[in-house]
């Protein structure tokens, strides 16, 4: 057990070591000009469209979707992509439909990080204005004799209302931001069907 206990440790170490992801990102994905290659291989067992979607709503596969994003998950934000679709048999019309469709996915999902960022950052700007406007009753109130208990509730108040206004700004702002970023590179990505 104790010979498993120390290969397990010997294991973490190796693959959880900056070097290692490195060298596994540049030999399996970055080009000789640091962009990165991302290869998809379709064939009928996979479909490039949705079955289920047709007409001006036609999509792809879902399952492309969640391959570009699992292969991008380990790069930096700021890597160009190309997404070279490999043995797709599709002609120039529907090349020019899966081209389409990627950017408009990933513009809609721009649109909607953009959205959460601006729904956040409005939350934390209108908490912090209560929290700061409770503490201003409070030092007005301070100079009366008022029960204990209310203090404790406006103190409180204030309390949760400044916590919540910089947990907005320091974990949900910057996972957006983060999100935004990744969301941003896809959109950009360069889409190229090959034989």
């Amino acid at each position: 057990m104790n010979e498993f206990k120390s290969q397990v440790k010997e294991k973490i170490k190796l693959y959880s070591n900056d070097e290692y992801l490195k060298g596994y990102i540049s030999k399996e994905y970055l080009t000789s000009d640091k962009d990165a290659d991302i290869f998809l291989y379709v064939n009928d067992e996979i479909p490039v469209f949705d079955s289920r979607t047709s007409g001006n709503q036609i999509d792809l596969n879902k399952e492309i979707y969640e391959y570009i994003e699992d292969k991008a998950s380990i790069l930096e934000n700021d890597v160009r992509i190309h997404f070279h679709i490999m043995n797709s048999n599709l002609d120039d019309k529907d090349q020019g439909k899966v081209k389409h469709i990627i950017k408009e996915h990933y513009a809609i999902e721009l649109y909607k990080v953009q959205r959460d960022f601006s729904n956040a950052r409005k939350k934390a700007i209108h908490l912090s204005i209560f929290g700061l406007f409770v503490l201003l009753i409070y030092f007005i109130l301070y100079n009366y004799d008022l029960s204990e208990f209310l203090f404790e509730v406006l103190s409180f108040i204030f309390s949760f209302s400044i916590w919540e206004a910089l947990d907005a700004v320091i974990y949900t702002l910057s996972d957006i931001r983060l999100n935004r970023e990744s969301i941003t590179q896809f959109l950009l990505m360069n889409v190229s069907f090959d034989e």
